[in-house]
């Protein structure tokens, strides 16, 4: 009875998610998740205690030790992230921490399990997982950056100002980055990188 009691939670969070959709707000963060919040408010909104890392671990482990240059989270800063999967409330995939409160989240619509709920899911200006490069340059404008990360096998299109970043795959969206507009300073030294 246990069993099938947990199996039709499993079914129904997802289902009522799935109805609702779920808001990314650039800049800000993503449903009840914001940048600003302590490691143990987002264990309350997600509700999963996730791996916590260093920033040395996602060198090695997400970047496959990489130039941290070249990715703008190592170039915001974080002292560590926490890498959440088979979450059945938010596409999130990283949250990052600095001086122990968020300043960066990704979210992903990969891998497979993350479906629904990254299908159900928008920006709060329109835009969706799945949507095309097209769309997203209708509603945000061009983007102020745009990076090749050809090992990554994604093109990543940098809107600094309203700090997000948009990740594509075949010319759809993937992934986004969720930040705080960094300094200009930071900005200008990263996109240098690239020009």
């Amino acid at each position: 009875m246990r069993v099938l009691q947990l199996l039709i939670i499993a079914i129904i969070i997802p289902l009522t998610v799935y109805g609702q959709g779920v808001i990314i707000e650039a800049g800000a963060g993503i449903g009840d998740l914001k940048i600003g919040q302590s490691y143990e408010e987002v264990q309350h909104v997600l509700g999963f205690q996730g791996q916590l890392k260093t920033y040395d671990d996602y060198l090695a482990e997400e970047l496959f030790n990489e130039e941290p240059e070249d990715f703008l989270e190592c170039v915001i800063g974080f002292d560590y992230y926490v890498k959440f999967e088979h979450l059945l409330t938010l596409p999130v995939s990283y949250v990052f921490f600095i001086d122990d409160k968020v300043n960066q989240i990704m979210v992903s619509s990969f891998p497979a399990y993350y479906f629904a709920i990254a299908k159900s899911g928008s920006t709060a200006e329109g835009l969706k997982f799945w949507d095309d490069e097209n769309k997203m340059i209708r509603i945000y404008g061009e983007p102020a950056l745009v990076v090749d990360y050809e090992n990554f096998i994604l093109k990543s299109c940098f809107y600094f100002l309203n700090g997000i970043t948009f990740n594509l795959r075949d010319g759809m969206v993937r992934s986004a980055h969720i930040y705080r507009a960094p300094e200009k300073m930071k900005t200008d030294k990263f996109s240098n990188r690239f020009r």
